[in-house]
């Protein structure tokens, strides 16, 4: 069950969880070019979670047309990630999706679905949908970070979810 759609910005009293995207989509890329940088989320508890039975957190990502109003095909990469930070699987910290590609040319956004695991099973809780992403082949091969993504980046380093120093070098050089 979605309790909120998070893109609209309106707040509710009954969310439990905040996602943000901390490294956004690109908003060109080619089509089945993977993006070159990850795309990466921070999940926050709003409040005090309700569900102690909640065992963990995952997010995963998926491809929807323009509007966000019907799912698409054609997303490829790492789908799915466990909700991580410096003290292991948590209830708050960061899900990251690496070489995401989209098949075929088109206006899309992705939607990151937050999932809370426990013995009854996975719910969804909150999702957030990305800006648009124009996909076609005059769009760059390769994305380089900002300055501001990475300071970004390099501050997410200790956070456990498989980022290093060389990494945002290459990224920088790609």
């Amino acid at each position: 069950m979605v309790q909120n759609a998070t893109r609209t910005g309106a707040g509710s009293s009954s969310r439990e969880y905040g996602i943000t995207f901390e490294c956004p989509p690109p908003l060109a890329v080619r089509p089945r070019a993977p993006f070159t940088l990850p795309v990466i989320v921070a999940v926050r508890p709003v409040g005090a979670p309700r569900d102690s039975s909640v065992q963990q957190l995952v997010v995963n990502v998926s491809l929807r047309n323009e509007s966000g109003t019907a799912a698409c095909p054609g997303l490829t990469g790492t789908l799915t990630s466990s909700v991580r930070s410096r003290h292991g699987n948590t209830m708050n910290g960061f899900g990251r999706f690496s070489g995401l590609a989209i098949a075929q040319p088109g206006r899309y956004r992705l939607r990151v679905m937050l999932g809370a695991a426990s013995a009854a099973g996975v719910t969804t809780r909150d999702y957030i949908d990305s800006s648009v992403i124009e996909v076609h082949t005059g769009a760059p091969v390769s994305q380089r970070p900002t300055p501001s993504q990475v300071t970004k980046l390099q501050n997410l380093i200790p956070e456990n979810i498989d980022l290093s120093a060389s990494d945002i070098a290459a990224w920088q050089q790609a």
